[in-house]
Parts: structure tokens; sequence; C-alpha cells
């Protein structure tokens, strides 16, 4: 059963400065007591000690844990999709290798955000705890990375950028998922990105031309 948008939606928006920051403290500390102690063992109790305040300035902003987990989705999958489009935006005028590499380092960099974390958000909690805007993330990325190639070559037929932006896609976030899950060194020192590019290397100039 679908959790309504009411119950994870936070009871109010911050507007000043002191409240934005003590939302901001409250995310942090849920994504700390996540990793620490994973969905079930997190409680709104141990967010409030985390964050250094009490439970009920916590229920001022959200109603329940998982108004918390929502809210911490938000910010992790803005987080994301600004990490691979900065790293796009970046490569404009780049050759065709450091295209490539601008595409594959793209999603890789939105993994290294919190490994951790990101374990816990994608074993743990139950999908429909996720918030609308936060459910079609590969969509999202997908999209970026067909305009970028739309760019780079519009003489490619809409249809054949789409198929792949596709295929970079998923293999990146399936590369990338297991890298976290299982051997999240090889996000921090380079070296899955060598081999996606030895992978993904060959496909994109045959693709792209």
């Amino acid at each position: 059963m679908k959790t309504g948008s009411a119950c994870i939606a936070p009871r109010k928006r911050p507007v000043q400065a002191r409240s934005k920051a003590t939302v901001d403290t409250l995310i942090e500390a849920t994504a700390q007591v996540l990793v620490a102690r994973g969905y079930q063992g997190s409680t709104t109790d141990a967010v409030a000690e985390r964050a250094g305040v009490s439970i009920g300035t916590l229920y001022q902003y959200f109603a329940n844990k998982e108004s918390l987990i929502a809210a911490l989705i938000r910010n992790h999958v803005e987080e994301i999709l600004a990490t691979v489009r900065d790293a796009l935006s970046r490569d404009v005028n780049s050759s065709l290798e450091e295209t490539l590499r601008a595409l594959i380092r793209a999603g890789i960099e939105a993994h290294r955000i919190n490994p951790a974390l990101h374990k816990v958000l994608s074993e743990q909690i139950p999908r429909e705890a996720y918030p609308d805007e936060a459910v079609d993330v590969s969509g999202k990325l997908q999209t970026m990375i067909e305009q970028f190639l739309r760019n780079r070559t519009p003489h490619l037929p809409q249809e054949r950028r789409y198929m792949i932006a596709f295929v970079v896609e998923s293999t990146i976030e399936a590369l990338t998922h297991s890298a976290v899950v299982e051997t999240p060194d090889w996000l921090r020192y380079g070296r899955l990105e060598q081999e996606a590019m030895k992978l993904l290397g060959p496909y994109l100039i045959d693709a792209m031309q």
C-alpha cells in the first residue's frame, strides 16, 4: 500500500535562516542514524538526539520517521542530479574521448556521494516511502545524457540518442550500484571509471559517429 504524500510531506517549510539550519541538521542527522542503525533501527528520538535538538523541535517540522527519510531522499536525489548536470556541463567543448569520460564520470560521481547512505536507501527503504519526485531518477539521468548527446551529435536520430542514453545510464547504474554494495573503494580511487571506460568506450565511439 503506497504511503500517502501527506504522511511523508514536511509539516512546515522553514523560512528563516535559523529554521533552515535546523531542518538541514535534522536531515543530516537522519542520514547518520540510517547508516549507523539501518531503516528498522532508526527512530525520531535517535535523530533528535544526533541533531542535538528536542523531539518537540523535530515534530515542528516532521511528523514521523518516514517524512524525515523522504526529505533526505529528496536532498540526495537532487544532489545526484546536480552532480551529473555539473559534470556534463563542464565538457561542452571537449574532445570525443573527453566526452566519453564525462558521461562515465558523471554517473560514477553521482554514486560517490555518501555510498554508505546510498546502500541503505537502495536496499532498506520501501519503495512506497519514496516521494513521487524521487522515484524515476534513472529516467531523469537518461534525459540529461540524451540532451548532452543532442548538443554533441545533432546528426543522430532522436531515437538513436535515446537508446545510447539508456544503455549508458543503465550500464553505469548497474556497475556503480554493485560497487556501492560490494566494493565501495572502487568508487573512491578511479578504478571503476577506468574499467567502465574500457567497456563503454568502444560502444560510444561507434554509436556517436
